[in-house]
């Protein structure tokens, strides 16, 4: 069952034609008439422009269904959806031993020629992730996530070379690579007095040539070699022994307490026959450093695939110890985090919803102004139309037609309040809707029991009641029972 506001309108109309026949002199009340079909044509006018796809009615229930709907996608995307990615990958850490780690998450391959071009590649957003050493100058908009691939530092000096003298020519890798970017923070924490000439030939040197190394000897000026690599790669094992075979031996790179300023490297004591046993290299133990390889993630790539990434590195056979399942402060600290930011969002959706809803009860707000004020405008007319001690019949009559309108009227702004709501649903949390139905039930009540007393004669002070008539009796037994 719903209301039809064309009854409300012909209602009013005909109540409007009696007006003119019975009352024409109360002009009073014929304007309230007018005003409440003004605003019942008002309600109709209003109720059409909320069918509209567009119309504000629906702009609550549709924010919160787009809202609900980006929050799911968001759930989804960052913590479900894992994309297929594509890592850039420099050629000199294109190695069996680096890809074997990506193999398993479907990662697609793109070798390129330095790291600079990996980070370039990332930033463009042609690639997602790039495999890089760290110690390289980074993006600070680019996400980094650190790997178990480590790399060893080494420092290989002139045998004999007098450390009082300065070294001023130092073989390296490629010019702005990783060798060449940790050689470079290295030199500014040994606070050189000096400039240094660096040579980018480390990848010419133990090139094989059908299984013989080529005896290309290191120009007589290169004082020392700085590189930074993974020396259990067989190529870089042969370098290793062709620059020992140039008359360098193995030194610390030691830089003290200044290795916490730059935070990549880690100290590493590299024991006696590390990189080859049978002769030993090193033939002593080497105070030196370790360097991670990190992965650079795009701005954007979702919090789902970073966590794929780490497990890429994670063993198949992971043992189970108790302390796996120990629940303590810090991961409390990251689950309430989580929660917090879980309930932000879902609490900033419902503010955004009661603020739309507070907007649409803005728009509403005066055509219920107008209601309130035509119930008052009704309660002011018929104040001064009483009924109990009235003895012209004319005027009694008068005022009993008066009344039976007014709360007719009474009915209908009830009615046009209560298809408001009936037509937008959202409106029953106003107040406004309650306050309009109270009052004029409280005031029809009012009107009732003055028509009640149409029943009720009074007597002069001191005279004796007459036995009234039975009609009359029933009017006044009928007072009282109200």
């Amino acid at each position: 069952m719903s209301l039809k506001i064309e009854g409300i309108i012909e209602g009013a109309e005909k109540i409007r034609e009696k007006i003119a026949v019975e009352l024409s002199g109360h002009t009073g009340l014929a304007g309230a008439v007018e005003e409440i079909q003004r605003a019942a044509r008002a309600a109709q006018k209003i109720s059409q422009s909320s069918r509209r796809l567009l119309s504000l009615g629906r702009l609550p229930a549709a924010f919160l269904g787009l809202a609900l709907l980006f929050f799911l996608v968001w759930v989804y995307w960052d913590f479900f959806y894992t994309p297929r990615v594509t890592i850039a990958f420099p050629r000199a850490d294109y190695t069996e031993e680096n890809r074997q780690h990506f193999r398993k998450g479907g990662i697609v391959f793109d070798p390129v020629e330095s790291s600079t071009d990996a980070i370039e590649q990332v930033s463009s957003g042609k690639a997602d992730l790039a495999l890089i050493q760290a110690g390289i100058p980074i993006n600070k908009t680019l996400n980094i996530l650190q790997t178990p691939l480590l790399e060893v530092v080494l420092w290989m000096t002139r045998k004999g070379h007098d450390p009082t003298e300065p070294i001023s020519v130092v073989l390296t890798n490629a010019q702005n690579e990783g060798s060449h970017s940790v050689a470079k923070d290295f030199f500014r924490k040994w606070h050189l007095d000096h400039p240094v000439d660096f040579r980018y030939a480390w990848g010419k040197l133990g090139t094989l040539v059908e299984g013989s190394e080529v005896a290309e000897s290191i120009p007589p000026e290169v004082d020392a070699v700085f590189v930074v690599v993974n020396v259990t790669d067989e190529a870089n094992v042969a370098k290793v022994k062709f620059v020992l075979s140039q008359g360098f031996e193995f030194a610390s790179p030691y830089i003290g307490a200044h290795r916490t300023h730059l935070r990549y490297p880690e100290e590493f004591r590299m024991p006696a026959g590390y990189i080859v046993q049978e002769p030993r290299i090193p033939d002593r133990e080497i105070l030196t450093y370790s360097v991670p390889n990190v992965l650079v993630a795009r701005p954007g790539i979702n919090s789902s695939t970073l966590a794929g990434l780490a497990k890429l590195f994670e063993s198949d056979t992971l043992k189970l110890q108790s302390k796996q399942f120990e629940f303590n402060a810090t991961e409390a600290s990251e689950a309430f985090q989580g929660v917090d930011a879980f309930l932000g969002i879902l609490i900033n959706i419902f503010l955004g919803f009661l603020a739309l809803l507070g907007l649409e009860m803005w728009v509403y707000r005066k055509r219920f102004h107008e209601l309130n004020s035509s119930v008052s405008l009704l309660s002011m007319l018929q104040s001064n139309k009483d009924i109990l001690g009235v003895t012209d019949p004319k005027l009694l009559s008068e005022n009993l037609q008066y009344l039976s309108h007014v709360s007719d009227l009474l009915s209908m702004i009830s009615a046009i309040n209560g298809y408001y709501t009936q037509e937008n649903s959202s409106l029953l949390f106003n107040k406004q809707s309650e306050v309009i139905h109270e009052r004029c039930d409280n005031l029809k009540l009012n009107i009732q029991l003055k028509i009640l007393h149409a029943g009720i004669r009074l007597e002069p002070l001191g005279s004796t009641p007459e036995t009234p008539p039975s009609d009359v009796g029933e009017y006044k037994d009928l007072a009282n029972q109200s």
